[in-house]
């Protein structure tokens, strides 16, 4: 009974070194950055990446969460980009607190969802969230192609489009996102509940704990912050442009580019290994990357390649390491 309210460093964590290594490579890549695009760790240009790259930056500490417990959810893009639209739809520029209500009620139940059919019917997780990404594109074609209209009420696109003490108020959420999460998963029983989950789930449930209440505590979560990321980066845009991609679910390479920086950070998908602070270095290793990949005028579909060859090398050396 009391293993599971201990610390977690009974839990096999990284070694410290590859956090080390991880530092590293972000300086190396920065370093870089500036020698070929003069002026980039400048630190208005720098909050300016942060800020373009704040939808990446929260799920990505969505689905850190969730692959902390031995899961994935492919469904963090999707909730964001409904919630886009059908945000837009209920504000119409106008109202606020019920339309916000609705967004982050949709996010709650799509996650619970998912909770339950992984935890409790027993689906593995890539295939309830992958369905639930398509179930959401299908919502998303017919919400956002048939009737895409209204936009952010001017309070929430104030407050997005805003700074305090001349620093975006994005990064001012971002900021106490990842200082609550990573206390939530460092320091408290249910962080360590969810690191002991993703390393020994029978482990977790022979103390005593219930894990299909953690884990779908996770799922429900990693819901929530998606759809306030939407809705806040709904504000940023005012009027929604939804990304229709065709052959794949709607949402599903921003849920592709968050799985790639927590992989980078070094959270494995056996869990309990990782964490937000290495989520969050990854994540500036792929925003850097990406910025120095447009700024040499290579589009978009290259950024894809290169997060696809990050998580498949990522994945490569995880299966060797498992293997040995």
């Amino acid at each position: 009974m009391k293993e599971a309210k201990k610390s977690p460093a009974s839990i096999k964590q990284i070694p410290f070194k590859d956090l080390i290594a991880l530092v590293t490579s972000l300086v190396v890549v920065m370093i870089l950055a500036e020698i070929f695009i003069p002026g980039f760790i400048a630190p208005n240009h720098l909050l300016l990446v942060l800020y373009i790259n704040f939808p990446l930056s929260m799920l990505a500490i969505a689905e850190t969460i969730v692959v902390l417990s031995g899961e994935i959810d492919f469904s963090v893009g999707a909730i964001f980009w409904n919630v886009i639209v059908i945000g837009a739809w209920l504000m119409r520029g106008e109202h606020l607190l019920l339309p916000i209500l609705i967004c982050l009620l949709m996010g709650i139940v799509v996650g619970l969802i998912n909770g339950i059919f992984t935890s409790i019917l027993r689906i593995p997780s890539f295939i309830t969230t992958l369905g639930m990404m398509i179930i959401l594109t299908g919502i998303m074609y017919i919400v956002g192609v048939s009737s895409a209209v209204g936009r952010a009420s001017l309070m929430l696109s104030s407050f997005a489009v805003g700074r305090t003490f001349s620093v975006p108020n994005l990064i001012w959420v971002l900021t106490i996102f990842l200082i609550v999460t990573f206390i939530i998963l460092e320091f408290t029983t249910f962080g360590w509940t969810v690191r002991a989950l993703g390393s020994n789930a029978r482990a977790v449930y022979c103390s005593g704990v219930n894990p299909v209440t953690t884990k779908m505590l996770v799922f429900i979560i990693s819901g929530l912050i998606s759809a306030v990321t939407g809705l806040l980066w709904l504000g940023y845009q005012a009027i929604p442009y939804p990304k229709f991609e065709g052959g794949v679910g709607v949402g599903a390479s921003l849920s592709l580019e968050a799985l790639a920086a927590v992989v980078i950070g070094g959270t494995q998908f056996i869990g309990g290994k990782g964490g937000i602070h290495r989520t969050f270095t990854g994540v500036l290793i792929i925003s850097v990357l990406s910025s120095m990949m447009v700024s040499f005028g290579l589009g978009y579909e290259w950024q894809q390649i290169l997060y696809g060859l990050i998580i498949f090398l990522v994945m490569v050396a995880y299966m060797r390491a498992r293997v040995s």
